[in-house]
């Protein structure tokens, strides 16, 4: 067994998109433990340099075959500390009582840097720059929790705007559902999207909690091939057809009760929006 899989540790590519799609990579630690205190701890050393500071406090405290506490090396973070000892590094969790959290030999602790200064200097080498004014959307894999992947962020960006991205094929469509969160935390609105071949979004639903009750508000979208044209389809809260978006401004909508007037046998030739079901 290698020393990452030892310590439950693994490292990936995260990439992040930002307004105006632009994608950048971020070089993430994961250590799958419920505080994932290596994860957090290897994501706030990110070049080389710092890792090898570490990496030398290590080398010195073993030719010299004790830690002596008046060196003051010990690291403090947001969340955890790492104290030195005589052969070992001891994380603790910076609640009141330091609660223990795992002692490590420096020989597994060097490995571990080592390898993670490695993977940080393998390509991709995009780096995001974040703060508290960016907002970025992320896009979850299959093996990542909405949870997981909410806590990574929040402990290492702090209070920030993102999305996360939920992303499934269903035949020959692309069903997408999005979380929000602001200043870190969820905001309680979600929508999920369908999109067709064409990459063209068909439905599209938003869900908005407050106070524990919901508002949810469903389109469709219909595409013209003729007139190139895009309409918004609406949908009552029993998930019947309700009106359509009108091209004149001066009369906005074309309601249910107007539609086969307006136009002839749309519904039946669209079975699709005669309700709010998202699969057509």
């Amino acid at each position: 067994m290698n020393v990452l899989d030892q310590y439950k540790l693994f490292f990936v590519d995260r990439p992040f998109t930002f307004p105006g799609d632009k994608t950048v990579n971020r070089k993430t630690a994961i250590h799958c433990v419920d505080n994932d205190f290596l994860g957090y701890f290897l994501n706030r050393f990110t070049d080389g340099e710092s890792i090898d500071e570490i990496i030398t406090q290590i080398d010195f405290i073993i030719s010299e075959g004790f830690y002596d506490p008046e060196y003051g090396t010990e690291i403090y973070l947001d969340f955890i500390t790492m104290r030195y000892k005589d052969t070992s590094a001891l994380f603790e969790d910076i609640d009141i009582n330091k609660t223990h959290l795992q002692e490590i030999p420096f020989s597994d602790l060097k490995e571990i840097l080592y390898l993670w200064k490695d993977f940080i200097r393998s390509s991709p080498f995009d780096r995001t720059t974040i703060d508290s004014r960016t907002e970025f959307c992320y896009s979850l894999k299959d093996y990542e929790t909405e949870q997981e992947i909410a806590s990574f962020l929040v402990k290492t960006f702090h209070e920030t705007d993102f999305t996360l991205i939920r992303t499934e094929n269903m035949g020959d469509y692309r069903k997408e559902f999005s979380a929000g969160y602001s200043k870190g935390k969820a905001d309680e609105f979600y929508v999920t999207s369908l999109y067709d071949k064409n990459g063209r979004m068909i439905y599209e639903k938003e869900e908005d909690y407050f106070n524990g009750v919901s508002e949810i508000i469903i389109r469709k979208y219909y595409f013209d091939e003729q007139l190139q044209y895009n309409v918004e389809l609406l949908y009552n809260r029993n998930g019947e057809f309700s009106a359509i978006e009108n091209i004149n401004p001066e009369s906005p909508y074309i309601y249910a009760s107007e539609i086969d007037m307006l136009y002839p046998g749309f519904l039946v030739k669209n079975p699709y929006y005669k309700n709010s079901d998202m699969i057509p």
